[in-house]
């Protein structure tokens, strides 16, 4: 008599894996998945989420929104490579980089982000405001592009950059601004400021402007140009 083979320990498929993954974390009627890239935690949020590829593409439709370290950004529709950690945004595109008290905030149309570094571009309509510390002010900044750094402790604004303060304006053709530091350095154009208050009119250029935002202290390096009229 044949001896009946003993049952065997169930393989179960990676791609039902990913499923129950997903579907263990549906949330009130929200697809979030959960990543980690380069030991950085990301979190993407939306209505609705397609899985492509075999699981190597994730496309978030509806209220999406992506979640790592300091960052948020928030679009109508996301792809996200599994592979290459790379998420493309488009619609609606909000960049929020919140530290402590201060927030910072970008408008686009569409992005490009990559999870294992933290860094991306954003094209289209480009907007950006941050609060002033301890103050209701504002620094507003328009450009063609901007590329974000270090997941979001760097922006680099590019392209017929405008820079207003209350009182200041400055533009450029290039901007780097830190978070951290607080400082924003110009180049290219070249580099000008036009200041105007009670005082009267003043402008300045040179190769390169530094600004610190808080307390609005610039210092302008190399050709140094002036021009004021006083009241």
């Amino acid at each position: 008599m044949k001896k009946k083979d003993s049952p065997k320990s169930e393989v179960r498929s990676p791609k039902l894996r990913i499923v129950f993954i997903l579907l263990m974390t549906l949330d009130i009627g929200h697809w979030t998945f959960n990543c980690l890239y380069a030991g950085e935690p990301a979190t993407i949020t939306g209505d609705r989420m397609k899985m492509l590829q075999k699981g190597d593409i994730l496309e978030f439709i509806g209220n999406v929104k992506l979640v790592q370290q300091n960052l948020t950004i928030t679009a109508d529709k996301m792809k996200s490579n599994e592979k290459t950690g790379t998420v493309e945004g488009y619609g609606s595109i909000t960049v929020k980089y919140s530290s402590g008290t201060e927030n910072t905030y970008a408008w686009g149309d569409t992005a490009e982000y990559n999870k294992n570094n933290g860094s991306g571009i954003f094209t289209g309509n480009i907007k950006v405001k941050r609060i002033l510390r301890d103050t209701t002010d504002s620094l507003d900044l328009t450009c063609n592009e901007l590329e974000v750094f270090e997941f979001g402790d760097r922006f680099h604004a590019i392209t017929n950059v405008r820079i207003t303060q209350p009182y200041t304006i400055a533009t450029s053709s290039e901007a780097f601004y830190d978070h951290k530091t607080k400082e924003i350095f110009l180049t290219g154009g070249p580099p000008k400021i036009i200041r105007t208050d009670e005082k009267g009119y003043s402008e300045y250029s040179g190769d390169k402007i530094a600004i610190v935002t808080d307390t609005e202290v610039f210092t302008v390096l190399g050709n140094v140009k002036t021009k004021m009229v006083l009241k």
